[in-house]
């Protein structure tokens, strides 16, 4: 579960830091930078997975270049960084499918990656520093933020008392900048890894639990964040032999063989995932009953089935592309094989809005409570949705929206636009206050307040 995010140097973002409960919806207009937030969580995910620096940034939006904050006038960064803070699971499966245990589930990882320009003239990116450090619990604030209960914390929480960082970068005192392993307890060794030219980042070299297991948890939960960006005409199609596994891919392909997987693995008798699936769906798509997923053996493919009250039984072909997006999201939260942090943009896209607050509703009690009383026994379900409809401001509890905007900033290295998100301000008693309950206040004033109030909000995202 990701649980903070910081952000400089990355395409809009400077000083950027973000804290993230379980469920969290960003509001803003488009440009504001929603886009970007989610594009910084995917770029971690693959930085900390693929082989080298090139092939991290080779599926993100934009070139290299591109990438590093702009400046007005022309000017760019030449370096961005990045720090999560993350809860992850007592547990890990290692590649061998065995279970490893976690001592300390709460870590901070930070990565600081320059530009520079090769001898050939093209720019190439580089790891300057990389750390892994871990959260005492005297100074572990998201747990009081989201209140976390007694039940939660036995289950879910593991702090070892280790005071050294698990991976730092320093000098070794031979003039030369290593990244350093630690050893972890009686396991594995110490490693140093030249870190002058790296091209790769560390963990992206932590392949086994053998040695290094906190790490090894670390990049899995990194590995499993999910960026769902729906495509109705992947969503329409059967999901095949040739398709490889049944996991759900980012556009909803192989959607058919995810939910018979959910049929498969999550039956018992009083019925399956797929049938909680489906009661979720009647409750936002109206006169829905039911979903199936049909084998057909001669053709080697799956198709998935839905049926109406209006239209009866029908193929996922002709389904709404609204009724699609949320039965693929549904089947992402209910997979019992891959939960975790899911990102997902535009909610009301396909839906009337008169739904979507019931739908909004349904995905709130879909992910984890750390404030439950009784232990859920559940692996962690964390959800962060952007959008831009002013309907959603009526939908949720404040403290479940965030509104991203921007605004200028000056500074020594140059000027210019970067993205900010600002709280909907409330009250000792948790209401929403506004403006006119504060002393007056000029505009560029109002602006400049961390937090937000809700008519100044609806117009941020009318306008």
């Amino acid at each position: 579960m990701l649980t903070r995010i910081e952000i400089d140097g990355f395409k809009s973002f400077a000083d950027f830091g973000l804290d993230l409960p379980p469920f969290l919806v960003v509001l803003g207009q488009n440009a504001s930078g929603k886009s970007n937030l989610f594009d910084a969580v995917q770029l971690l995910r693959r930085l900390v997975s693929a082989p080298s620096l090139f092939d991290a940034f080779a599926d993100t939006r934009g070139e290299l270049s591109e990438l590093f904050r702009r400046y007005a006038g022309g000017a760019q960064a030449d370096r961005m960084s990045f720090a999560v803070e993350v809860l992850l699971e007592p547990t890990a499966v290692d590649p061998f499918g065995e279970d490893i245990e976690v001592s300390h589930t709460r870590l901070r990882y930070e990565l600081k990656i320059g530009l520079h320009t090769d001898s050939d003239g093209f720019p190439r990116a580089r790891v300057l520093e990389e750390a892994v450090r871990p959260l005492p619990a005297k100074q572990d604030e998201w747990l009081r933020a989201v209140r976390a209960s007694p039940a939660f914390k036995a289950e879910k929480l593991r702090y070892s008392g280790r005071r050294t960082d698990f991976l730092t970068t320093k000098d070794n005192g031979q003039g030369n900048r290593v990244f350093a392993i630690s050893q972890e307890g009686r396991q594995g060794r110490a490693r140093q890894i030249p870190a002058h030219a790296a091209e790769a980042t560390v963990l992206s070299s932590i392949t086994s639990a053998a040695d290094f297991p906190t790490l090894f948890a670390l990049r899995r939960e990194l590995e499993s964040w999910r960026f769902l960006q729906l495509d109705p005409a992947a969503l329409r199609q059967p999901s095949t032999q040739e398709q490889r596994g049944d996991v759900l891919g980012a556009n909803g392909a192989n959607l058919a063989k995810v939910l018979r997987r959910i049929e498969r693995v999550t039956r018992d008798e009083y019925g399956s995932g797929l049938d909680d699936i489906a009661a979720a769906l009647a409750t936002v798509v109206r006169g829905f009953s039911g979903v199936e997923v049909q084998e057909d053996a001669a053709q080697g493919r799956w198709e998935t089935y839905l049926t109406t009250r209006d239209e009866g039984r029908v193929s996922a072909r002709v389904a709404s592309d609204g009724t699609l997006r949320v039965l693929a999201l549904l089947a992402a939260l209910h997979d019992p094989d891959h939960r975790g942090l899911v990102c997902f943009e535009e909610p009301e896209n396909g839906i009337f809005p008169q739904r979507l607050q019931a739908l909004l509703g349904l995905l709130r009690g879909l992910v984890t409570d750390p404030a439950a009383d009784d232990g859920q026994g559940e692996p962690l379900v964390q959800l962060i949705v952007s959008s831009h409809s002013p309907v959603v401001l009526t939908a949720l509890d404040r403290a479940d929206l965030m509104v991203m905007d921007w605004t200028t900033r000056v500074s020594e290295s140059g000027g210019g636009r970067i993205s900010r998100v600002r709280r909907l301000l409330l009250s000792v008693d948790q209401k929403a206050i506004g403006f006119n309950d504060l002393p007056a206040l000029t505009v560029p004033e109002r602006r400049a307040l961390p937090g937000i109030d809700l008519d100044e909000a609806k117009r941020v995202l009318e306008s």
